[in-house]
Protein backbone atom coordinates (compact mmCIF):
# COMPACT_ATOMS: atom_id res chain seq x y z
CA UNK A 1 0.00 0.00 0.00
CA UNK A 2 0.91 3.58 -1.01
CA UNK A 3 0.32 7.06 0.78
CA UNK A 4 0.29 10.09 -1.25
CA UNK A 5 2.24 12.04 1.19
CA UNK A 6 6.24 11.37 1.23
CA UNK A 7 8.25 11.05 4.35
CA UNK A 8 7.00 10.66 7.57
CA UNK A 9 3.38 9.59 5.89
CA UNK A 10 4.89 6.70 4.51
CA UNK A 11 6.79 6.06 7.32
CA UNK A 12 3.82 5.44 9.15
CA UNK A 13 1.95 3.03 6.51
CA UNK A 14 4.49 0.81 6.13
CA UNK A 15 5.38 0.54 10.34
CA UNK A 16 1.74 -0.10 10.56
CA UNK A 17 1.76 -3.57 8.13
CA UNK A 18 5.02 -4.46 9.87
CA UNK A 19 3.35 -4.53 13.57
CA UNK A 20 0.35 -6.01 11.54
CA UNK A 21 2.36 -8.87 10.40
CA UNK A 22 3.82 -9.48 14.15
CA UNK A 23 0.37 -9.54 15.39
CA UNK A 24 -2.13 -11.12 13.07
CA UNK A 25 -0.47 -14.11 10.82
CA UNK A 26 -0.67 -15.66 14.83
CA UNK A 27 -4.25 -14.39 15.63
CA UNK A 28 -5.24 -17.15 11.71
CA UNK A 29 -5.31 -13.61 9.90
CA UNK A 30 -3.54 -13.10 6.86
CA UNK A 31 -5.92 -10.51 5.49
CA UNK A 32 -6.38 -7.18 6.29
CA UNK A 33 -9.18 -6.21 4.59
CA UNK A 34 -13.34 -6.87 5.06
CA UNK A 35 -15.03 -10.06 3.85
CA UNK A 36 -18.10 -10.52 2.58
CA UNK A 37 -20.98 -11.60 5.29
CA UNK A 38 -23.69 -11.28 2.78
CA UNK A 39 -25.75 -10.29 6.36
CA UNK A 40 -24.66 -13.17 8.26
CA UNK A 41 -22.56 -12.32 10.82
CA UNK A 42 -22.03 -16.14 11.65
CA UNK A 43 -20.33 -16.65 7.93
CA UNK A 44 -16.91 -17.76 8.76
CA UNK A 45 -14.13 -15.50 8.30
CA UNK A 46 -11.80 -17.42 5.77
CA UNK A 47 -15.29 -17.42 3.56
CA UNK A 48 -15.87 -13.95 3.71
CA UNK A 49 -12.99 -12.89 2.61
CA UNK A 50 -13.19 -15.38 -0.03
CA UNK A 51 -16.45 -13.62 -1.02
CA UNK A 52 -15.09 -10.48 -1.33
CA UNK A 53 -12.20 -11.78 -3.53
CA UNK A 54 -14.50 -13.69 -5.78
CA UNK A 55 -16.46 -10.50 -6.16
CA UNK A 56 -13.52 -7.97 -6.62
CA UNK A 57 -12.44 -10.45 -9.40
CA UNK A 58 -15.55 -11.15 -10.96
CA UNK A 59 -16.09 -7.43 -11.59
CA UNK A 60 -12.82 -7.04 -13.36
CA UNK A 61 -14.35 -10.05 -15.82
CA UNK A 62 -10.92 -12.67 -13.81
CA UNK A 63 -10.77 -15.41 -15.80
CA UNK A 64 -7.77 -16.91 -18.04
CA UNK A 65 -5.31 -15.07 -19.04
CA UNK A 66 -6.51 -11.39 -17.58
CA UNK A 67 -3.83 -9.34 -16.71
CA UNK A 68 -4.71 -7.84 -13.12
CA UNK A 69 -2.23 -5.30 -11.45
CA UNK A 70 -3.30 -5.43 -7.73
CA UNK A 71 -2.39 -2.47 -6.05
CA UNK A 72 -1.58 -2.65 -1.85
CA UNK A 73 -1.65 -6.39 -2.50
CA UNK A 74 -0.64 -7.12 0.91
CA UNK A 75 -0.02 -11.03 1.70
CA UNK A 76 -1.52 -12.03 -1.45
CA UNK A 77 -4.71 -13.73 -0.92
CA UNK A 78 -6.23 -12.15 -3.71
CA UNK A 79 -3.38 -12.91 -6.26
CA UNK A 80 -3.42 -16.90 -5.54
CA UNK A 81 -7.03 -16.94 -6.77
CA UNK A 82 -6.16 -14.42 -9.51
CA UNK A 83 -3.51 -17.61 -10.37
CA UNK A 84 -6.42 -19.99 -9.43
CA UNK A 85 -8.42 -18.76 -12.07
CA UNK A 86 -5.47 -18.59 -14.87
CA UNK A 87 -5.11 -15.26 -15.43
CA UNK A 88 -1.70 -13.23 -14.59
CA UNK A 89 -2.03 -11.31 -11.20
CA UNK A 90 0.85 -8.61 -10.42
CA UNK A 91 1.05 -6.87 -7.04
CA UNK A 92 2.57 -3.42 -5.67
CA UNK A 93 3.33 -2.68 -1.75
CA UNK A 94 5.62 -0.49 -0.16
CA UNK A 95 5.64 -3.00 2.89
CA UNK A 96 8.94 -4.95 2.45
CA UNK A 97 7.16 -8.19 4.71
CA UNK A 98 4.64 -7.79 2.70
CA UNK A 99 6.58 -8.31 -0.50
CA UNK A 100 8.86 -11.00 0.78
CA UNK A 101 6.12 -13.19 1.63
CA UNK A 102 4.62 -12.74 -1.13
CA UNK A 103 7.69 -13.56 -3.29
CA UNK A 104 8.18 -16.93 -1.17
CA UNK A 105 4.72 -17.57 -2.07
CA UNK A 106 5.38 -17.44 -6.23
CA UNK A 107 3.81 -14.18 -6.49
CA UNK A 108 4.64 -11.53 -9.09
CA UNK A 109 4.88 -8.37 -6.20
CA UNK A 110 7.39 -5.73 -6.51
CA UNK A 111 8.11 -3.51 -3.73
CA UNK A 112 6.86 -0.37 -5.22
CA UNK A 113 5.08 3.27 -3.94
CA UNK A 114 1.78 3.23 -6.49
CA UNK A 115 3.04 6.90 -7.49
CA UNK A 116 5.78 5.21 -9.03
CA UNK A 117 3.55 3.61 -11.81
CA UNK A 118 4.06 6.39 -14.55
CA UNK A 119 7.57 5.29 -16.25
CA UNK A 120 7.91 1.99 -14.96
CA UNK A 121 7.93 -0.74 -17.19
CA UNK A 122 5.02 -2.17 -15.82
CA UNK A 123 2.02 -3.79 -17.53
CA UNK A 124 -0.51 -3.00 -19.30
CA UNK A 125 -3.13 -5.00 -17.56
CA UNK A 126 -6.70 -5.78 -18.58
CA UNK A 127 -7.70 -3.95 -14.41
CA UNK A 128 -6.66 -2.31 -11.60
CA UNK A 129 -7.82 -3.56 -8.34
CA UNK A 130 -7.42 -1.65 -4.88
CA UNK A 131 -8.51 -3.35 -1.99
CA UNK A 132 -8.34 -1.83 0.74
CA UNK A 133 -5.13 0.67 -0.38
CA UNK A 134 -6.87 4.21 -1.14
CA UNK A 135 -7.15 4.83 2.52
CA UNK A 136 -3.18 5.36 2.80
CA UNK A 137 -2.72 7.32 -0.20
CA UNK A 138 -4.02 10.90 1.42
CA UNK A 139 -1.98 11.99 4.87
CA UNK A 140 -3.77 14.36 6.77
CA UNK A 141 -1.26 17.42 6.07
CA UNK A 142 -2.04 16.49 2.54
CA UNK A 143 -6.09 16.99 3.54
CA UNK A 144 -5.08 20.30 5.83
CA UNK A 145 -3.05 21.56 2.90
CA UNK A 146 -6.18 20.96 0.42
CA UNK A 147 -4.30 18.30 -1.56
CA UNK A 148 -6.74 15.77 -1.54
CA UNK A 149 -8.25 16.50 -4.68
CA UNK A 150 -5.00 16.67 -6.49
CA UNK A 151 -3.63 13.32 -4.62
CA UNK A 152 -6.44 11.09 -6.24
CA UNK A 153 -6.94 13.09 -9.76
CA UNK A 154 -3.28 11.94 -10.06
CA UNK A 155 -4.18 8.34 -8.54
CA UNK A 156 -6.44 7.93 -11.47
CA UNK A 157 -4.61 9.25 -13.99
CA UNK A 158 -1.36 6.39 -13.10
CA UNK A 159 -4.44 3.80 -13.25
CA UNK A 160 -5.94 4.90 -16.26
CA UNK A 161 -1.85 5.34 -17.44
CA UNK A 162 -1.58 1.46 -16.92
CA UNK A 163 -4.58 -0.19 -18.36
CA UNK A 164 -4.48 -1.25 -22.15
CA UNK A 165 -6.76 0.93 -24.44
CA UNK A 166 -7.03 -2.25 -26.49
CA UNK A 167 -8.84 -4.35 -23.68
CA UNK A 168 -12.32 -5.69 -23.85
CA UNK A 169 -12.40 -5.36 -20.36
CA UNK A 170 -10.91 -1.80 -19.06
CA UNK A 171 -12.04 -1.79 -15.54
CA UNK A 172 -10.73 -0.49 -11.87
CA UNK A 173 -12.42 -1.98 -8.63
CA UNK A 174 -11.74 -0.48 -5.14
CA UNK A 175 -13.00 -1.27 -1.80
CA UNK A 176 -12.51 2.00 0.37
CA UNK A 177 -13.75 3.31 3.84
CA UNK A 178 -15.55 6.83 3.45
CA UNK A 179 -15.94 9.63 5.53
CA UNK A 180 -19.44 9.92 6.94
CA UNK A 181 -19.35 12.68 9.47
CA UNK A 182 -15.79 14.11 8.21
CA UNK A 183 -13.36 15.54 10.40
CA UNK A 184 -11.20 19.09 9.85
CA UNK A 185 -8.11 17.80 8.95
CA UNK A 186 -6.27 21.41 10.33
CA UNK A 187 -7.35 20.15 13.81
CA UNK A 188 -6.74 16.55 13.64
CA UNK A 189 -2.69 17.86 13.45
CA UNK A 190 -3.22 18.68 17.06
CA UNK A 191 -3.10 14.95 17.83
CA UNK A 192 -5.76 13.10 20.05
CA UNK A 193 -4.85 14.40 23.11
CA UNK A 194 -6.17 17.85 22.30
CA UNK A 195 -9.47 16.28 22.33
CA UNK A 196 -11.82 15.02 24.62
CA UNK A 197 -11.57 11.50 24.73
CA UNK A 198 -13.83 9.13 22.72
CA UNK A 199 -15.15 12.17 20.56
CA UNK A 200 -15.09 11.71 16.87
CA UNK A 201 -12.11 13.96 16.55
CA UNK A 202 -9.78 11.86 19.04
CA UNK A 203 -11.20 8.54 17.37
CA UNK A 204 -9.78 9.74 14.13
CA UNK A 205 -6.54 11.13 15.41
CA UNK A 206 -5.52 7.66 16.99
CA UNK A 207 -6.45 6.21 14.03
CA UNK A 208 -4.40 8.62 11.89
CA UNK A 209 -1.19 8.21 13.88
CA UNK A 210 -1.83 4.23 13.88
CA UNK A 211 -2.44 3.36 10.29
CA UNK A 212 -1.71 6.45 8.32
CA UNK A 213 -3.82 8.19 5.83
CA UNK A 214 -7.07 9.97 5.70
CA UNK A 215 -10.34 9.23 4.24
CA UNK A 216 -12.42 10.52 1.05
CA UNK A 217 -15.48 12.28 1.49
CA UNK A 218 -18.49 10.86 -0.30
CA UNK A 219 -18.35 12.03 -3.77
CA UNK A 220 -14.82 12.89 -3.62
CA UNK A 221 -13.28 10.31 -5.92
CA UNK A 222 -16.25 10.37 -8.47
CA UNK A 223 -15.21 14.13 -8.95
CA UNK A 224 -11.44 13.62 -9.36
CA UNK A 225 -11.99 10.22 -11.89
CA UNK A 226 -13.12 12.67 -14.31
CA UNK A 227 -11.79 12.09 -17.59
CA UNK A 228 -10.11 8.87 -16.32
CA UNK A 229 -12.60 6.45 -15.17
CA UNK A 230 -16.82 6.76 -15.07
CA UNK A 231 -18.51 4.91 -11.86
CA UNK A 232 -20.43 1.88 -12.59
CA UNK A 233 -21.57 0.81 -9.36
CA UNK A 234 -20.92 1.05 -5.79
CA UNK A 235 -21.76 -1.50 -2.78
CA UNK A 236 -22.34 -0.11 0.56
CA UNK A 237 -20.05 -2.96 2.41
CA UNK A 238 -20.09 -1.05 5.97
CA UNK A 239 -21.69 -3.91 8.05
CA UNK A 240 -18.82 -6.33 6.60
CA UNK A 241 -16.32 -4.06 7.95
CA UNK A 242 -17.88 -4.10 11.23
CA UNK A 243 -18.53 -7.67 10.95
CA UNK A 244 -14.77 -7.75 10.15
CA UNK A 245 -13.38 -5.57 12.40
CA UNK A 246 -15.17 -7.38 15.80
CA UNK A 247 -13.95 -10.76 14.80
CA UNK A 248 -10.17 -9.25 14.55
CA UNK A 249 -10.90 -7.96 17.97
CA UNK A 250 -12.27 -10.94 19.31
CA UNK A 251 -9.03 -13.66 17.75
CA UNK A 252 -6.07 -11.02 19.33
CA UNK A 253 -8.09 -10.72 22.33
CA UNK A 254 -8.42 -14.75 22.67
CA UNK A 255 -4.91 -15.19 21.41
CA UNK A 256 -3.31 -12.56 24.17
CA UNK A 257 -5.16 -14.41 26.55
CA UNK A 258 -3.09 -17.85 25.91
CA UNK A 259 0.60 -18.61 25.49
CA UNK A 260 0.53 -17.14 22.01
CA UNK A 261 0.56 -13.79 23.47
CA UNK A 262 3.57 -14.41 24.62
CA UNK A 263 5.04 -15.12 21.02
CA UNK A 264 3.77 -12.51 19.91
CA UNK A 265 4.64 -9.79 22.26
CA UNK A 266 8.22 -11.61 21.62
CA UNK A 267 7.40 -11.12 17.35
CA UNK A 268 6.99 -7.28 18.36
CA UNK A 269 9.68 -6.27 20.91
CA UNK A 270 12.26 -5.11 18.05
CA UNK A 271 9.44 -3.33 16.56
CA UNK A 272 8.15 -1.61 19.94
CA UNK A 273 12.04 -0.39 20.53
CA UNK A 274 12.60 0.57 16.95
CA UNK A 275 8.93 2.67 17.20
CA UNK A 276 7.82 2.86 20.74
CA UNK A 277 5.04 5.94 19.68
CA UNK A 278 3.10 3.96 16.73
CA UNK A 279 3.79 1.25 18.57
CA UNK A 280 1.89 2.78 21.77
CA UNK A 281 -0.89 4.41 19.73
CA UNK A 282 -1.23 1.57 17.62
CA UNK A 283 -2.05 -0.96 20.52
CA UNK A 284 -4.09 2.35 22.86
CA UNK A 285 -6.17 2.37 19.16
CA UNK A 286 -6.80 -1.75 18.53
CA UNK A 287 -7.21 -2.73 22.03
CA UNK A 288 -8.03 -0.05 24.50
CA UNK A 289 -10.60 2.81 22.67
CA UNK A 290 -10.94 0.02 19.82
CA UNK A 291 -11.05 3.44 17.69
CA UNK A 292 -11.52 1.06 14.36
CA UNK A 293 -14.08 -0.89 15.55
CA UNK A 294 -16.11 2.70 16.53
CA UNK A 295 -15.87 3.63 12.92
CA UNK A 296 -18.14 1.12 12.07
CA UNK A 297 -20.46 0.57 15.08
CA UNK A 298 -24.18 1.66 15.76
CA UNK A 299 -26.49 2.49 13.36
CA UNK A 300 -25.42 5.55 12.07
CA UNK A 301 -21.27 4.99 11.79
CA UNK A 302 -19.25 7.54 11.26
CA UNK A 303 -17.49 5.73 8.07
CA UNK A 304 -18.65 3.31 5.66
CA UNK A 305 -17.17 1.19 3.53
CA UNK A 306 -17.81 1.71 -0.22
CA UNK A 307 -16.68 -1.41 -3.48
CA UNK A 308 -16.69 1.18 -6.34
CA UNK A 309 -16.55 -0.20 -9.90
CA UNK A 310 -15.45 1.83 -12.58
CA UNK A 311 -15.01 1.89 -16.13
CA UNK A 312 -12.45 3.41 -18.11
CA UNK A 313 -12.43 6.57 -20.15
CA UNK A 314 -10.75 6.77 -23.05
CA UNK A 315 -8.26 9.33 -23.49
CA UNK A 316 -9.43 13.19 -24.71
CA UNK A 317 -7.76 13.56 -28.18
Amino acid sequence: MSSGASGAGVRRVVQCYSLFDKFFPTCGLLDYTEGIYHGDPNTPYAQAQLNQINYLLDEVRCRQGVRILDVGCGNGTLLEEVRRRGAVGTGITISPEQAGLCRRRGLDVRLLDYRELAGRSIGPFDAVIANGAIEHFVQVSDAAAGEAEQIYARMFRLFHGVIDPKSSIRRMVNTTTHFVRGPDPKRLLAGPLAFRPFSDDFHYALLIRSFGGFYPADGQLERCARGFFRLLKAEDGTRDSFFTSEEWLRRVRKALRRPTGLKIMARSLPYMVRHPGQFITMITCMLITRSWNWQFRTDHPPARLLRQTWEYEPASV
